[in-house]
């Protein structure tokens, strides 16, 4: 695990990657948070209104009095909230739409809010899915620039209106105040200043941290929770979450005054970005954190949300009802492909690593990788054969026999099928399926730098998924990755092309063209039942865009160092994002610069697994 770094200025601003640095400017009030944007104003009362309102109200957008003022609101809003019991209605709940049919997606988003409306609002008579649609609007456009503030501004005033019962039942009174319904004025939903008004946006914003961040939170958990189903298990996956994946990425800050900062800088002015997952994984091997120290999901300092417990149980209790689903739908070989199928469609793409042996592979499950791959690449080279001949099926079975025993599904490259017929591929499919494999991956590119013709790669698409219909089949073509688009058929071996890195004859056809040619094929194997399409060597914007868009399957791209980010794919529509033989060639390079180390009297990098460490991943 690579260090954090220190505070590093970009693009005009500070980001800090270090956990005690994040801890220094979160505990320092010389860094304020930005202010919220200016909202509309009603044109009789001349009173902010609608979004602008909230976000002015709530203490995540303010400082100083308006945000002791917001946050004394949110603490008297919560503290009548039961944890243990918001936890038990999130299970029930969750379940009832899991068995419904409802997406994972809208359980994770809706059932917090619904379980919190049944709290807040049971007197009002409202509805609580009713609730839930409203805070999905409002949360959609709460961070300013996310969504347009007039839909938001509508669904605010309604909710407002579904509130009205709230302090007639004392729920998140101030103190000392026991007037019904004085936080709206009588003539309109518009609220009214004053710590009415904060209490009224303070039980806004639970609903809406709960459609939002804690929906994140529950939706990264997810990803992790095969084979994970008990309670305690579930509490320690959403602790490791909020440290590695948390729902909030970064916390932003602006220096009221110059400030000093390690041994940086920081201009009055000036922005500071926190880099909350490179903190938390800094904080994991980081002698300076404090025992017992809160995640920065929750805040610290000066401004620790007082929600953590809550968000925590809805969470878990949600999770709860995830792993019950999986553990009593189906058999298990059903579970485990539907689970695979479930990380292609989640709201950030599935990154899997590829494996050559079984060590890479249990160190990577290890590491929190809930799904691994093979490289057909990593397994040839293990083997002393080259890759994408068809000459390592038995590595390959025999690898995935192996690895099947790991905590983690696995997805096998089976290149193009090792030259075996339609009926043969669909035979290897079963056999990998019978130790536990829940994904294949298919290719079209054959020796010689061609293409297979597109029905020859349907007939396997087809009969695999006849054989093994909850197989995942990831059908590859290798336009970009050949710069071809000849087939087998149409090209001579004269004329085709090898890998980019090898240099041969021949006209490179256009971009566009290759273009053309990946999504006639994608398309093909798509409607031959393949359940996603896997483009290597694609790395301009617009044609993986295109790709996206215009299959009707999860894309799946090979991560280029020099090219992508797994946030810039996920803004460009992939589902999937594979290493290949990335992490092979990086143990490859590791190894021979360690031994040239020894060699030459230099020095060797620190943080390498001990014997100890791969001697527990071999035992399991």
């Amino acid at each position: 695990m690579a260090a954090a770094t220190s505070p590093r200025f970009e693009g005009g601003q500070w980001v800090i990657s270090r956990y005690a640095d994040a801890c220094a400017v979160l505990s320092d009030d010389r860094f304020a948070v930005p202010d919220a944007p200016p909202g509309g104003t009603g044109i009789e009362t001349g009173i902010e209104t609608g979004m602008g309102w909230l976000r002015g109200a709530v203490s995540r957008f303010a400082n100083g009095r308006r945000h002791a003022e917001g946050r004394r609101a949110a603490v008297a809003a919560l503290t009548p909230l039961d944890p243990v019991r918001l936890r038990e209605a999130a299970r029930r709940r969750a379940g009832t739409a899991l068995r419904d049919g409802v997406p994972f997606d809208a359980v994770a988003r809706r059932i917090p809010v619904a379980v919190l409306a049944d709290v807040l609002c049971d007197d009002s008579g409202s509805d609580p899915d009713e609730v839930a649609d409203l805070v999905g609007v409002i949360a959609d456009a709460y961070f300013p620039g996310t969504g347009p503030d007039a839909p938001a501004d509508a669904a605010l005033d309604r909710l407002l209106c579904l509130l009205r019962s709230l302090r007639s039942r004392g729920l998140g009174a101030p103190s000392g105040d026991s007037s019904a319904h004085s936080f709206l004025r009588p003539d309109t939903a518009a609220p009214l200043a004053g710590p009415e008004a904060g209490t009224l946006a303070a039980t806004v914003m639970l609903l809406v941290q709960a459609c939002d961040s804690t929906a994140g939170l529950i939706r990264n958990a997810a990803r992790s929770l095969t084979g994970r189903p008990d309670p305690a298990a579930i509490d320690e996956l959403l602790e490791e979450t909020l440290r590695l994946d948390p729902p909030l990425k970064v916390l932003r800050r602006v220096a009221t005054e110059r400030v000093t900062l390690g041994d940086v800088v920081v201009e009055a002015g000036t922005a500071v970005v926190i880099d909350v997952p490179a903190a938390g994984r800094d904080a994991a091997v980081s002698s300076t954190r404090p025992p017992g120290a809160a995640h920065l999901t929750f805040g610290h300092g000066l401004r620790p949300c007082p929600g953590d417990r809550l968000a925590l149980s809805l969470a878990a209790g949600v999770l709860e009802a995830v792993a019950d689903s999986r553990r009593t739908t189906g058999t298990p070989g059903e579970r485990a492909f539907a689970a695979f199928r479930e990380m292609h469609h989640g709201p950030a793409p599935l990154v899997l690593p590829n494996a050559w042996d079984y060590a890479s592979a249990a160190a990577l499950a290890r590491a929190g990788f809930t799904a691994v791959g093979t490289t057909s690449l990593g397994v040839a080279a293990v083997a002393g054969k080259p890759d994408g001949e068809g000459a390592t099926r038995d590595e390959t079975v025999a690898l995935a026999r192996r690895l099947a025993r790991l905590p983690c599904l696995v997805s096998v490259d089976i290149e193009g099928g090792f030259g075996g017929t339609p009926g043969q591929v669909a035979d290897l499919a079963a056999e990998l399926a019978a130790f536990g494999v829940v994904g294949v991956n298919l290719e079209d590119g054959r020796p010689g730098g061609r293409l297979a013709p597109v029905a020859a790669v349907q007939e396997a698409v087809a009969a695999i998924k006849e054989r093994v219909p909850g197989m995942f089949v990831n059908a590859r073509t290798d336009t970009f990755w050949l710069a071809t688009t000849l087939t087998g058929d149409e090209a001579g071996t004269a004329e085709s092309r090898l890998r980019p890195e090898d240099q041969v004859a021949g006209k490179e056809p256009s971009g566009a063209e290759m273009l053309d040619e990946a999504l006639r094929r994608c398309r093909a194997y798509a409607e031959a039942g393949a359940d996603g399409v896997f483009v290597p060597g694609i790395a301009e914007a617009e044609h993986i865009r295109a790709l996206a868009g215009g299959t009707g399957v999860p894309l799946n791209v090979l991560f280029l160092p020099a090219g992508h980010t797994v946030a810039g794919l996920a803004e460009l529509g992939v589902r999937r994002i594979s290493c290949g033989s990335l992490l092979y060639r990086a143990a490859l390079g590791a190894a021979v610069t360690t031994a040239l180390a020894v060699a030459e009297g230099g020095p060797v990098a620190a943080g390498l697994p001990g014997y100890a460490e791969v001697q527990a991943l071999l035992k399991g």
